[in-house]
């Protein structure tokens, strides 16, 4: 068992309970998934490679290619062609990946501040995602600085069961996700 995945079912359960008065456990508030997700401007198979292998590289898990579902004139992308690269991680590899950025990836971030927490639009505030412009904090990537260098922004999302905002804003605080 992961330390994280330890911390949430000895400590952070409890302090749930404890604060929102949940009768079912059931109920309790986790993370379910963490969604990692590249998104392609342009339909280039020479970027497209680097950026699968990145992915593979920081999530230590096979990504699977993003294709488009409709084509779109506006954007020339027609149906069928690759317009990105993402990965779903779940149980342990959820939680060596959140330990990794935790502890590893946002301290390295110049200047940085903390992750700005806003409301969420839906009314179940199940998710809250945040970006890397450079992906080259990643310890995996930075050694290949010339491979990796044109990957576009790394894009991810935290799945949770979450029914409030302050529920989701606790279970993140709880892990010690630097929230702003």
């Amino acid at each position: 068992m992961q330390i994280l995945e330890s911390h949430y079912n000895y400590i952070v359960r409890h302090d749930l309970v404890t604060k929102f008065n949940y009768k079912n456990n059931n109920v309790v508030p986790k993370l379910q998934k963490i969604v990692l997700n590249f998104g392609i401007k342009e339909v280039n198979f020479k970027l497209l490679l680097p950026t699968l292998i990145a992915l593979e590289l920081v999530s230590s898990q096979k990504g699977a290619l993003a294709r488009s579902n409709k084509s779109n004139i506006a954007l020339k992308i027609r149906k069928g062609v690759p317009v990105g690269c993402k990965v779903v991680l779940s149980k342990t590899n959820m939680y060596l990946f959140f330990s990794k950025i935790i502890i590893t990836v946002l301290p390295k971030i110049k200047q940085f501040e903390g992750v700005i927490f806003k409301k969420a639009i839906t009314r179940p505030a199940k998710s809250f995602s945040f970006f890397f412009n450079n992906v080259l904090i990643f310890s995996e990537l930075e050694s290949q600085h010339e491979l990796f260098k044109n990957t576009s922004v790394l894009d991810v999302s935290i799945v949770t069961n979450c029914r409030t905002v302050e529920e989701l804003h606790f279970l993140l605080a709880s892990f010690r996700f630097p929230i702003k």
